[in-house]
């Protein structure tokens, strides 16, 4: 009985695993941003081992969490190495044995998009809603996945509800706004652009004003760059800063029909970006090259 506890508590700890690994690849949101550090390590050391108790002991449940264990430390391992075609294998693998565990499947619809099979992220995401629809406003993720599938109004439904749970982020309303601009054009879309008064994150205030016309590129880039008594010169946070001030102006030169400016700009969040391959939007300009043609677009790179 003791071995039968202890290897459920496992299992247990294994899913808080796996759910913290998702977490780690959302970095949208009001939270303050937080280092490379603590953004690169879920998944690395602390992967959980299957039970040593011989197979022939185990109970059919006891070997499939073992698989399942198996399957999600191969996911994270894969997807920190940048192999995202085989943490997509072992991560569905996770969700055909455990179908109705929505951290799965949301999991799943973080490593296609990473891996930039869009119209696969927006299926784990509808099955995440299917599975737990009071889960749908806090889903930004199938947001940005509308975004580069096209899919504008939808993605403007989902930043809608996503401002109900919450509703102080200049991205969601930054995002909402990309999208209804596609729709309709920049300036009916500002006319609707969601209000935002309390996001503290540098440059955040600074990227809102630009996307809503009032302050140029160079101005966020100018915050970003701002060395203060808490960001030193090349540290960890200025260069979350500049990724976000690159990434945001990249996506400005966009809705403003500037191809060149565009590609410039994402470029430049690239080469500064300090999530590697282990936070969301850390994927964004990425996925935003290739899928505009830029770079290695081959599935997996």
């Amino acid at each position: 009985m003791r071995q039968s506890v202890s290897h459920f508590r496992k299992i247990r700890q294994m899913k808080l695993l796996v759910i913290g690994l998702f977490f780690a690849l959302v970095g949208c949101g009001n939270s303050p941003p937080q280092t490379t550090g603590t953004q690169s390590t879920i998944g690395s050391s602390n992967q959980l081992q299957p039970s040593k108790q011989d197979e022939s002991d185990l109970t059919d449940e006891q070997k499939k969490a073992n698989q399942v264990m198996r399957s999600a430390n191969a996911a994270v391992a894969s997807f920190h190495k940048g192999d995202y075609q085989n943490a997509l294998k072992s991560i569905k693998q996770v969700c055909e044995l455990e179908p109705g565990n929505l951290s799965y499947h949301h999991l799943r619809g973080d490593i296609c998009f990473a891996a930039g099979d869009i119209t696969q992220s927006i299926a784990a995401y509808d099955e995440v809603v299917r599975l737990d629809p009071s889960y749908e406003p806090r889903l930004w993720q199938r947001g940005l996945a509308y975004y580069y599938a096209e899919k504008f109004e939808e993605g403007v439904k989902q930043f809608e509800t996503h401002q109900t749970v919450n509703s102080q982020d200049v991205e969601n309303a930054v995002w909402h706004l990309l999208c209804a601009a596609r729709i309709s054009d920049v300036d009916q879309a500002r006319e609707k652009l969601i209000p935002i008064t309390g996001d503290e994150r540098v440059p955040m205030s600074q990227i809102y004003e630009m996307f809503a016309g009032r302050i140029s590129p160079e101005d966020v880039l100018r915050r970003a760059e701002k060395i203060t008594v808490g960001v030193k010169q090349d540290s960890p946070q200025q260069k979350m800063q500049l990724y976000y001030a690159h990434l945001y102006t990249g996506l400005y030169h966009e809705m403003l029909k500037d191809a060149k400016s565009t590609i410039s700009s994402l470029e430049a969040a690239e080469q500064v970006n300090p999530y590697g391959k282990a936070n969301f939007m850390g994927q964004v300009a990425r996925i935003h090259l290739m899928k505009r043609g830029v770079g290695n677009v081959e599935l997996g790179k």
